[in-house]
C-alpha cells in the first residue's frame, strides 16, 4: 500500500511539475484565468489516479526482475499501449466538458481521436515514468529486505556461536568444580565437602538460570567467582590466598557471562597448585574512560617459567566470546609479572547493565 501511494505521489508531483510550464506559457499568450489553464493542463496527470490501481496491480503481477526479463519488459511495454488508449478514454469526458466540445461543433468520438493523437505519446512517457518509478521503488525495498535479513543471518549465527561456546564452557566449569569437592571427599574432609557441595549447588543453579544470557553485571559474576573461590579455598586450605579488588563504579558494568570463573581457574591449575608455598590470587577491576579492565593476578610461576601459555579451553573459548561480542579491539593477553607471577587482562567496552 505504501508503494502504491508512494508511486501515485511521485507521478502526481511529476505531473503538477509538467503542467506548470504549460499553462504558464497559456497565460502568457492569454494573460487570465490561469487557475483554469493550470487545471486544463494537470487534469490530463490526474487521469492516471483512476487508472492507478490497475496500473499497478499489472506492475505487481509482472515484475521486471530475471528470470524472463525480456518477456517481462515486452509485456509491460505493450500494456503501456493499451494503459495510455484507457487514459485517453478517462480523460475524454472530462476534456469535453472543460473544452465545451460541442459547442465548438466537435463529436466526442473527434475530441477523443484528436486527445489520442496530441496525447498519446505524452501518455505513453507517463506510463513508461510510473514504471521507472516502481522497479526503482521495489528494487530499493528489494535491497532493504536483503540486507535485513543478511543482518538477522548474521546476528543468529554470532547467537549460535556464543551458545557454543557457553555450552563448552558451562560442562567445563561445572566438571572441574566437581573434580574439587571429589578431591575433598577422598581426604576425608567431610565438613569440607559438605560445604562445598552448597556452594556447588548455587553455583549450578546460577548456570543454568543463565544459560540465555551472554552479559550479567559484574557484581553477579564476582559473586560466582568468590562462591567457585570458596570451594577451592576448602580444597586447598590455607594454600591459597583470595583478594577482590573491584572498583565501585564498575560493578554495574555489563560483562560476558562466566568471563572471569575460567582465569581464576587457570590462575589455581597452572600457578597456585604449581607453588609449594602459600599462593594468592587477587580479582581486580578498573574503569578507564570507555573500556573495562579486568585482570585475574597469581604469584606462582610466570609464563617463561614453565606456566600455561593460555591456550587452554577457558583461555581460548573466553579470547573468542569477547571477539564474538565485542570485535579485535577488545580481548584477553596473558603477561609475565616483573615481581614474578602471571596477570590475565580483559579489555571490553564500558557499558552499564540495565538489570535491577
Amino acid at each position: 500500500m505504501r508503494s502504491t501511494l508512494r508511486v501515485w505521489a511521485l507521478g502526481m508531483a511529476t505531473g503538477t511539475l509538467g503542467a506548470i510550464p504549460h499553462a504558464l506559457r497559456a497565460y502568457a499568450g492569454e494573460p487570465r484565468d490561469f487557475l483554469f489553464k493550470f487545471a486544463l493542463e494537470l487534469v490530463p496527470y490526474s487521469a492516471w489516479a483512476l487508472a492507478g490501481p490497475l496500473l499497478l496491480a499489472v506492475f505487481q503481477r509482472v515484475p521486471l526482475e530475471s528470470p524472463r526479463l525480456a518477456r517481462r519488459m515486452g509485456v509491460l511495454l505493450l500494456a503501456g499501449a493499451g494503459f495510455t488508449q484507457l487514459h485517453v478514454l478517462l480523460l475524454s469526458p472530462v476534456m469535453a466538458a472543460l473544452q465545451q466540445w460541442s459547442a465548438h461543433g466537435t463529436s466526442f468520438t473527434e475530441g477523443m481521436w484528436r486527445l489520442l493523437l496530441e496525447r498519446g505519446a505524452v501518455g505513453y512517457f507517463e506510463y513508461l515514468l510510473f514504471l521507472a518509478a516502481w522497479t526503482a521503488l521495489r528494487t530499493a525495498r528489494s535491497l532493504r529486505e536483503r540486507e535485513l535479513a543478511q543482518s538477522r543471518l548474521a546476528v543468529r549465527l554470532a547467537e549460535s556461536r556464543l551458545q557454543a561456546l557457553r555450552a563448552q564452557l558451562d560442562p567445563h566449569f561445572l566438571f572441574n568444580t566437581l573434580n574439587a569437592v571429589a578431591g575433598l571427599v577422598r581426604q576425608q574432609r567431610n565438613p569440607e565437602a559438605v560445604e562445598a557441595l552448597a556452594e556447588l549447588g548455587h553455583l549450578l543453579r546460577v548456570s543454568l538460570e543463565g544459560q540465555g544470557d551472554h552479559e550479567v553485571p559484574l557484581e553477579d559474576e564476582l559473586e560466582l567467582v568468590r562462591r567457585f573461590l570458596g570451594i577451592e579455598q576448602l580444597r586447598f586450605g590455607g594454600h591459597l590466598t583470595v583478594r577482590f579488588s573491584p572498583a565501585p563504579d564498575t560493578l554495574k558494568a555489563r560483562v560476558p557471562a562466566l568471563i572471569l570463573q575460567p582465569l581464576v581457574e587457570n590462575a589455581i591449575k597452572h600457578g597456585i597448585a604449581r607453588r609449594a608455598a602459600r599462593g594468592e590470587v587477587h580479582v581486580r577491576t578498573e574503569r578507564r574512560g570507555d573500556r573495562l579492565l579486568l585482570e585475574v593476578t597469581n604469584d606462582g610461576p610466570g609464563l617463561s617459567s614453565g606456566g600455561a601459555r593460555g591456550t587452554g579451553i577457558g583461555v581460548n573459548n573466553t579470547r573468542a566470546r569477547i571477539q564474538q561480542l565485542y570485535g579485535e579491539r577488545y580481548g584477553l593477553v596473558l603477561e609475565d609479572l616483573p615481581e614474578g607471577g602471571v596477570v590475565a587482562r580483559v579489555e571490553l567496552p564500558f557499558g552499564e547493565s540495565t538489570r535491577g
